[in-house]
């Protein structure tokens, strides 16, 4: 390329290209753009794919995922300098960031324990056990491996998710029994034990509670946040739970900043009403921070959350759900299609 093509090619950019150009050039994140431009994150990856097309950056492999945007930097910064003003300090503050808050590490962790009266029944996927004693022994596990995980496995120094989580049991429409601070996954049962199943599901203050203390505490000092939610059926205010979920996607920059994981027990779940929550409600928001997985199908929890932390969050689905409702993954595809294809990524 020299540079009467470049000329040529910048000057052929629509307008709506050329502002995320613009921003990109300047070293905002996807967050950041979508947020100035009101559009979604995926409309600004898919800008910047075609802008790289444009110039013929290309990738490599077409399931390559890696980012472009150096090459596009880089570019620019040999034709056309003058629109390149990302800063070294700002680069260093971005890259920060997106350490403390876009990986699987650094996190304040809640976990959200639904006491509903149900919670005694018996299932065959609790394998005969009373879902709450089935509950116990997964929630041990889980916490066991959060507590325990490290960046890197042999190195007691390393970076972990977090030192210590909080509990909370939630049934009245109010905030839940709690705050309990847990450093050791044997603290869990005695907690099971005082919390016995009890009445309804109402999930939204707990919820909000959580946030509240991430948002004075922990999103000050960059740490992202995992909100595990347990639970055997439907919450009792799930309209309210609706509206909360976009309250909070206002106060995140990145969908890895903040993850919301509805976790299912028993048989009468109605798993289908969960999926489309989650489809709803992430369509309907700037950021996909929420996702409804099976207790009894996770291997390990790890997993499950670490696989919400990539660039599209929406496009990856646990076995059960390739294998038992392909139809709802066709949904999901034809409405990231149709958001491609919508005038404002033109």
């Amino acid at each position: 390329m020299n540079q009467t093509q470049f000329d040529r090619l910048l000057q052929e950019l629509t307008h709506r290209r050329r502002e995320v150009l613009r921003q990109v050039l300047a070293g905002q994140s996807d967050g950041e753009i979508a947020r100035s431009l009101h559009i979604t994150e995926a409309t600004v990856r898919k800008h910047v794919e075609n802008i790289c097309k444009h110039f013929g950056i290309r990738h490599d492999f077409p399931d390559d995922r890696r980012s472009k945007r150096p090459e596009l930097i880089e570019l620019f910064r040999q034709y056309q300098p003058e629109l390149v003003s990302i800063s070294e300090s700002h680069k260093k503050i971005v890259s920060q960031e997106t350490t403390a808050t876009h990986t699987l590490y650094d996190r304040d962790v809640f976990v959200l324990i639904d006491r509903s009266g149900s919670m005694v029944r018996k299932d065959q996927d609790t394998r005969g056990l009373a879902r709450y004693l089935f509950l116990q022994e997964e929630v041990e596990s889980h916490v066991y491996a959060i507590l325990s995980a490290r960046s890197e496995p042999d190195n007691r120094s390393a970076r972990k998710i977090c030192d210590r989580l909080t509990v909370y049991f939630f049934c009245r429409d109010e905030v839940g029994s709690g705050p309990y601070t847990i450093d050791d996954a044997s603290q869990i049962q005695p907690l099971f034990r005082q919390h016995p199943p009890k009445s309804h599901s109402f999930v939204v203050p707990t919820l909000q509670q959580c946030i509240e203390t991430w948002s004075d505490r922990g999103k000050p000092q960059n740490r992202g946040a995992f909100v595990i939610i347990y639970t055997d059926g439907l919450f009792t205010d799930e309209l309210a739970f609706v509206d909360c979920i976009g309250r909070i996607c206002d106060r995140v920059r990145d969908h890895r900043e903040l993850k919301i994981l509805i976790l299912g027990v028993g048989e009468e779940l109605d798993k289908e009403h969960f999926l489309n929550l989650d489809f709803n409600i992430n369509q309907q928001n700037p950021f996909n921070i929420l996702v409804f997985d099976l207790i009894h199908e996770i291997d390990n929890i790890l997993e499950v959350l670490e696989r919400q932390l990539v660039d599209e969050p929406d496009l990856v689905f646990p076995a059960w759900v390739r294998s038992r409702y392909p139809e709802f993954i066709q949904r999901v595809i034809a409405a990231r299609q149709a958001e491609e294809c919508d005038p404002e990524s033109a």
